[in-house]
């Protein structure tokens, strides 16, 4: 019986290798035959590319001062936000601590200059 699966197997893995060849030969085939018309449509859009690259560069060159301005004024912006949010929370301390150095100052004796 496990001589029979086995040969089984085989002749499967024979069938696969034999389509893998197959398609492979036609790939190959269909690969030269497009060949040429390959070469002739990179070589009319060839300048076309060229052109959009060039349009682009030059959009980036227009653009990368305005995104540079744009980077800086967010970047100032996370800075403040950031700042505020460590900040704020420590505001009612140091409304708390003002209000008490005022009461202790209200009770403490001036001192008078002798000039």
């Amino acid at each position: 019986m496990g001589f029979l699966l086995g040969a089984a197997l085989l002749g499967g893995f024979a069938v696969a290798a034999v389509f893998l060849l197959v398609g492979v030969i036609v790939k190959m085939v269909f690969w030269a035959v497009t060949l040429p018309l390959r070469l002739v449509f990179s070589l009319l859009f060839f300048p076309l590319w060229l052109v959009w690259t060039a349009l682009r560069a030059v959009g980036l060159l227009v653009l990368l001062p305005v995104l540079a301005v744009g980077g800086v004024l967010v970047a100032g912006g996370l800075l403040i936000a950031g700042l505020l949010a460590v900040l704020l929370p420590l505001l009612p301390i140091v409304v708390i601590t003002f209000l008490i150095w005022m009461v202790v100052r209200s009770f403490s004796p001036r001192t008078v200059s002798a000039a």
